[in-house]
């Protein structure tokens, strides 16, 4: 049934037709009591009197309605009238992305921005169990205002859920009108298990993606032929010309993620439009350009040096060498570099160096080991370029601990002139400058970052009393009063010690550091965060974007920076800092933890979860994200689950309080209010024997409805200067006392409101 302008369905009127296929015919039409232009989907007569058909669209109904996310069609309604059924979407205006593909492709910066919004798209439906199935660039249009959004769910369905597997992988559910075997979707565009009729998943959408993104970039499709089993075939059976062989000025990285899109088996794919999403925007943020010198370098890991004394005690003086020249070469804005902690999971591993750079996403290696006999130093470098597997550079430094300083500077220089990245005038200068150290002084203040690394209650006391011991050696070496900011501050936030007492010692350090060396990154990145928990986060934003300034590629900068956003409901702001932390640490449970934390205060939970198990598979030890990634289970509503990670927080947790907060937040959800109460009290008693923070007492209080003795012990918490104040504006803890008028009053009160 075709319908002619000015028909009538109920309350809608006919405009124009504006295509059809095989899930029915679309129109624009208006509608006449809100006064709005719509699409509607007609099913057709001949379709609506069958079954199959007519599931279908119910199906998309269903699907489409489930879903809201920017860069997706929005579905308005699902009706019937005179025997006709139809629905009612959100009109596109614009062109579809098959218009854009054009020969020799786009620009890689337009490619990026596509892609990302794309795979953001993907990320909403597949966490949400949906499969779209047949996405192409005919099903993708930009609005007049350049916004991407996805069209025709039609062939998507729901998706079953599986223990074994993540939300955004579920495997397709099988239904009622679909056959076995048949093969649905755009040949082009299939995966291989589409092909072949096999059962598909989320990581069909992703090999889409990938066709995607290579015809955008290249103006070519990946699987081509004369007919459409010919293109079948290749899909199958053919491996596709790399990108950078069409286009030489396109980056490495690039090529790796859509190689990693087309992969033959779904296993080997992308497991999640997540891990899209962010290696895209890594990729951005990284400032690759479509105008890159082939065979550039911008990003390098420096693995850990070996220790060719084969003297366990002397293992502080390699991984110090290590840290001391990743930390020197991520003072150079034009380089990416991997952080010590996830260059460090690689100390002692068997991996070719190749398969390590994949891992970590860099074009080379630095690689070497390092020798400490007496007051004599050696350390032996080479660099690998993971594109060629091949030496760039191999050089040998002998000298004297006193000149250890020097020397590293010496090596980062030499480094960056091999592989042509650019050094900034105040870099060259920071490079050049002459420093010396006392010889002992330096072996202490390595022996406490070595341990200070591991952040457990025990690390840290070990740390400190390295050193306090460096400082009466030398108390004019600033990194060191740096490294005692940062231990205090851990000692606040593990519940080592009161707040207020653990941050005024880390300030006190903090602020020495700076007088001795104002260029010294980490000092102002103490302070930002001593700033952050004392409330004044204009202050801390001016210190930690400086420290940014000085050293980009500190992740502990990046990771303040994007609590600062979050606390202050910058929330895209605050994932941006969190992903580009994660670009320099991609290994960390930390840094996991940190990004999860970013998308759980902005009330995704479900990505959320994702970074958090992330962490726990990292490191199953670490207490923080167990306890966080059971914080938005139970936001899920997946309390068992919730309940688990909670009591392996509290058993990793070695007594803070943290985890039994959770508990008894989750006995709040469950309806057991007597067990939450039970545990609260529990709580309060346990603050005469043990730091038990009041702001923790306070949300307990907010979770039961007990709304005055919330606003008592917050104001308890303001007097003992409690780190989780922070949070006020943006913890869901809070919710339910979000309302009273108390509420913002406390919010000015504590300049959370100044940012």
């Amino acid at each position: 049934m075709t319908l002619a302008p000015a028909t009538r369905l109920g309350p809608y009127e006919i405009v124009a037709p504006l295509g059809a296929g095989g899930m029915g015919e679309v129109y624009r039409a208006r509608d006449t009591r809100l006064g709005r232009d719509v699409a509607l989907k007609v099913l057709p007569e001949a379709f609506a009197r069958d079954a199959e058909r007519l599931a279908r669209l119910e199906r998309e109904a269903r699907t489409v309605a489930g879903l809201n996310h920017p860069n997706i069609v929005v579905l308005y309604s699902v009706e019937e009238h005179g025997g006709v059924r139809f629905m009612t979407m959100e009109l596109v205006e614009g062109e579809s992305l098959a218009r854009l593909v054009s020969a020799g492709g786009l620009p890689l910066a337009r490619v990026l921005d596509l892609g990302i919004a794309l795979s953001d798209a993907l990320v909403t439906a597949h966490e949400r169990g949906v499969v779209h199935r047949d996405l192409k660039p005919a099903n993708v249009m930009l609005t007049r205002d350049e916004r991407l959004k996805v069209l025709d769910f039609g062939l998507a369905r729901p998706a079953a859920e599986s223990p074994a597997l993540i939300a955004s992988q579920a495997a397709t559910m099988e239904t009622p009108v679909s056959t076995p075997g048949y093969v649905v979707g755009t040949v082009p565009y299939m995966a291989p298990e589409q092909v072949r009729g096999d059962a598909v998943d989320a990581r069909t959408d992703l090999f889409a993606l990938g066709v995607i993104l290579y015809e955008l970039a290249t103006g070519m499709r990946p699987f081509r032929g004369t007919t459409a089993a010919d293109v079948s075939s290749s899909i199958l059976r053919d491996a596709p010309e790399p990108v950078t062989s069409l286009r030489a000025d396109l980056p490495a990285d690039f090529e790796r993620i859509v190689r990693r899109c087309l992969e033959k088996q779904p296993r080997v794919r992308f497991q999640t439009a997540l891990d899209v999403l962010n290696e895209l925007k890594l990729l951005k943020q990284a400032g690759e350009s479509a105008s890159a010198a082939p065979g550039a370098i911008r990003s390098l890991a420096v693995l850990p040096l070996e220790n060719l004394s084969h003297d366990p005690a002397q293992e502080y003086f390699a991984d110090g060498m290590t840290e001391a020249l990743i930390s020197e070469l991520a003072r150079l804005k034009a380089l990416r570099v991997i952080s010590r902690t996830s260059a460090m999971k690689y100390k002692g591993a068997s991996k070719a160096l190749p398969e390590i750079a994949r891992e970590l996403s860099v074009e080379a290696i630095l690689e070497g080991s390092a020798l400490l006999v007496g007051k004599r130093v050696r350390v032996t470098l080479q660099l690998v370029s993971a594109r060629a597997d091949e030496a760039v550079w191999t050089e040998r430094y002998d000298g004297e601990i006193a000149d250890v300083l020097d020397l590293q500077s010496r090596i980062a220089e030499t480094v960056a002139k091999e592989i042509a990245v650019q050094i900034t005038p105040r870099e060259a200068t920071h490079l050049a400058k002459r420093r010396v150290v006392n010889p002992e002084a330096h072996v202490e203040y390595l022996k406490g970052r070595h341990n200070s690394v591991a952040g457990s209650p025990q690390a840290i006391e070990l740390s400190l009393r390295h050193f306090q011991r460096a400082l009466e050696l030398d108390p004019t070496y600033a990194p060191t009063y740096a490294e005692i900011a940062y231990c205090h501050h851990v000692r606040a936030a593990r519940g080592m010690a009161p707040p207020a007492e653990a941050h005024a010692q880390s300030r006190e350090a903090a602020m020495q550091a700076l007088a001795l060396d104002d260029s010294l990154a980490e000092a102002h990145t103490a302070l930002g965060v001593i700033d952050v928990h004392e409330m004044d986060l204009p202050n801390a934003m001016r210190s930690l974007r400086r420290a940014v300034e000085l050293n980009p590629g500190l992740v502990r900068a990046h990771s303040n920076l994007g609590h600062i956003c979050y606390y202050t409901e910058r929330h895209a702001e605050a994932q941006a800092e969190m992903l580009k932390a994660l670009s320099l640490d991609p290994l960390s449970m930390i840094t996991h933890t940190s990004v999860g934390d970013a998308y759980y205060y902005a009330r995704d939970y479900e990505r959320s979860l994702v970074y958090y198990q992330k962490a726990i598979e990292l490191d199953p030890r670490f207490d923080g994200a167990h306890t966080d990634c059971a914080r938005s289970l139970e936001a899920v509503g997946r309390f068992d689950e919730a309940q688990r990670e909670y009591e392996e927080g509290r058993r990793m947790g070695g007594g803070i309080a943290g985890p039994s907060f959770g508990l008894a937040h989750l006995a709040a959800s469950r309806g057991n209010v007597a067990e939450a109460r039970r545990m609260l009290q529990e709580l309060i008693d346990a603050r005469s024997r043990r730091v038990v923070s009041a702001w923790g007492i306070a949300a307990l209080h907010a979770s039961l409805g007990d709304v005055d003795e919330a606003f008592r012990w917050l104001d308890t918490a303001v007097a003992e200067r409690a780190t989780g104040l922070v949070l006020l504006r943006v913890h869901p803890r809070l919710d339910p006392i979000r309302s009273d008028p108390r509420f913002p009053a406390l919010v000015h009160r504590l300049r959370l409101d100044a940012v």
